[in-house]
């Protein structure tokens, strides 16, 4: 077989200088002897005439073309043309019909590229279909037991992508099945019929030594799949989030959050789309054979943190419900026994107490020239479909919110515009967050120079607190409450800010009688007060103590049993009031 240099020399050779009854190339005629007794300007004119028609210009970047050779030497051409481009390679991906699958097949087809896509379910892979140009993607039935069906998807192809995996066991093949022996076949397909390329897709923590199966089988496959095809590149994901992932939806579409480490695995989750470009950029880079890729995100979270900023971009509370390991993996055994889908397995419960670890002697991003996003920046993004009606069209909850559409839509080259009811949205919401910063700044000047304060320097916002009472009422609470107490008695008043306040005042100014035969307050009657209050504007009053009325029983330990009067709103307290924050 000759060699990679052998057929690139032949290629550049026949290109430059083509045989004479070549059908393809402009003749160019010999105008070396008219042009020895021509003048220079007619010379020029007889150059530029003789000059080849076909040549690449700035402008028409549609007629660019290259010629690369693979490993094994074969030639691939390379046409411009938009989504009708001539990618030159032929693709298989395996696994394309899961999540990571339809960025790399998507980023094949749409240069030109003929990509083959073994598929086991007919309605799973119609989606993709269209995402390159007639004919360049092709569908073939395959099963990951069946050699001659893998062998049929590989034998024309010149890279070969393994997306395959599966996170929990199934009746029908198990972790063994999918990510050992199914890596295995593959392999032996692509070493078979000398594949120029084969991107093997692991995971993060791939340990043969791990507690949890799923790492050790990953493991294993990146082993069995080197020994057999030594150039196979092996990409190492951290946990992935986009459009139907299994991490920011799996927050967000649930309502009780059931886990055994209380949420406190850590790793660097990454955005699909970089890794989608990553594995699109060895396609071309044959320096990536033979490497291993962890793949991550700039930043480092917690399953807690992330559930957080689940919670405040959809403005919704999930329930989280921790349960022991010993208990929580049994009943996750039962339930998918009883249950035809999967709920929770056991692997995974054992995984929510492995961080993530990173290969060091690992390639990353970086050597791709890829800067990875941060999923803090594109939670918007992906879960506003989460959010109830009262909420849709509010702002990214994040202070990233501003994003760069072109980090979510890669392939965009239009500069993002919002719409003008969306800009009027946003202005109002900066300015009313600009407004409410400052009155707390004007609230703690005026509480700094003694000032009695009222509820008139307030603004009423019925979103942060409780509609306020009128002076009159306010009045009467607080005299209510003053005629019962001394100095050993202790009120709390809970969402009602307007009647604390009233009472402040009615201590501070000694104004208010308790005793009609009285015209001032006396020490021994100045009871112990708190305002339990989830507005932060009265958290100017030393009394303050925050209290968020979806964790009724959520308080300060020293208050406990320490009440001696109480005086609480009760529609704040209502079921309709309690919905609002859902």
């Amino acid at each position: 077989m000759p060699t990679r240099e052998a057929n690139q020399a032949l290629v550049l050779q026949t290109t430059i200088n083509p045989p004479a009854n070549s059908n393809n190339i402009r003749y160019q005629p010999d105008f070396s002897a008219t042009m020895k007794s021509c003048s220079p300007s007619s010379t020029a004119a007889l150059r530029a005439a003789a000059r080849p028609k076909s040549y690449i210009s700035p402008i028409a970047s549609r007629s660019v073309s290259d010629i690369s050779i693979t490993r094994t030497g074969k030639p691939i051409l390379k046409v411009q043309g938009g989504r009708s481009s001539l990618g030159g390679h032929t693709a298989t991906v395996f696994g394309a019909t899961g999540f990571l699958g339809r960025y790399i097949v998507n980023r094949l087809a749409r240069q030109g590229c003929t990509v083959i896509i073994p598929y086991r379910e007919e309605m799973a892979k119609r989606h993709l279909k269209v995402t390159g140009d007639l004919g360049r993607v092709i569908f073939m039935e395959y099963d990951l037991r069946n050699t001659e069906s893998l062998e049929e998807s590989v034998r024309h192809s010149d890279i070969v992508y393994n997306l395959v995996g599966r996170s929990y066991p199934t009746k029908n093949f198990d972790l063994e099945d999918v990510h050992v022996e199914g890596a295995e076949r593959i392999a032996d397909a692509v070493a078979k019929y000398d594949v120029d390329r084969f991107v093997h897709v692991s995971s993060y923590n791939a340990d043969a030594n791990s507690t949890s199966e799923f790492y050790r089988t990953k493991a294993r496959g990146e082993s069995v799949v080197r020994s057999i095809f030594p150039e196979t590149t092996i990409v190492r994901p951290a946990p992935m989030f986009g459009f139907e992932d299994r991490l920011l939806h799996k927050l967000a579409g649930v309502t009780n959050l059931l886990t055994s480490n209380n949420m406190e695995e850590r790793y660097k989750p990454v955005h699909v789309i970089d890794v989608g470009h990553a594995l699109e950029k060895m396609l071309n880079d044959d320096s990536t054979a033979s490497q291993t890729y962890e793949l991550f995100g700039p930043k480092d979270y917690s399953t807690a943190e992330i559930a957080e900023l689940v919670d405040k971009e959809i403005h919704k509370h999930r329930r989280h419900i921790n349960l022991p390991k010993s208990i929580l993996k049994p009943a996750a055994t039962i339930l998918n026994k009883a249950l035809w889908w999967p709920v929770l397995s056991g692997d995974e419960i054992e995984r929510e107490f492995i961080d993530q670890h990173i290969d060091q002697t690992a390639k990353t991003f970086k050597d791709l020239d890829i800067e990875p996003a941060d999923l803090a920046n594109l939670t918007f993004h992906y879960l506003q479909s989460y959010r109830s009606a009262a909420f849709y069209d509010l702002p990214p909850a994040t202070e990233q919110g501003t994003f760069r559409m072109s980090e979510i839509q890669d392939d965009d080259s239009d500069i993002p515009m919002l719409s003008g009811s969306a800009l009027e949205a946003l202005k109002e919401f900066y300015a009313d967050r600009d407004a409410k910063e400052k009155e707390l700044e004007n609230l703690k000047a005026k509480k700094n120079t003694g000032d009695i304060i009222t509820m008139d320097t307030f603004t009423e916002n019925w979103n942060d607190s409780q509609f306020w009472y009128s002076q009159e009422t306010a009045d009467v609470f607080a005299r209510e409450l003053l005629a019962k107490c001394d100095n050993k008695s202790t009120i709390a008043v809970i969402s009602a800010p307007s009647a604390f306040v009233q009472l402040k005042n009615i201590i501070v100014s000694s104004t208010a009688a308790v005793d009609p035969a009285s015209t001032s307050m006396t020490a021994d009657k100045i009871p112990e007060i708190y305002l339990l209050e989830f507005d932060e504007r009265f958290s100017i009053f030393p009394e303050f103590v925050f209290y968020d009325y979806k964790y009724p029983l959520k308080l300060p330990p020293s208050m406990k049993g320490s009440i001696d009067h109480i005086i609480c709103d009760p529609p704040f307290l209502s079921e309709d009031c309690q919905t609002k924050g859902d």
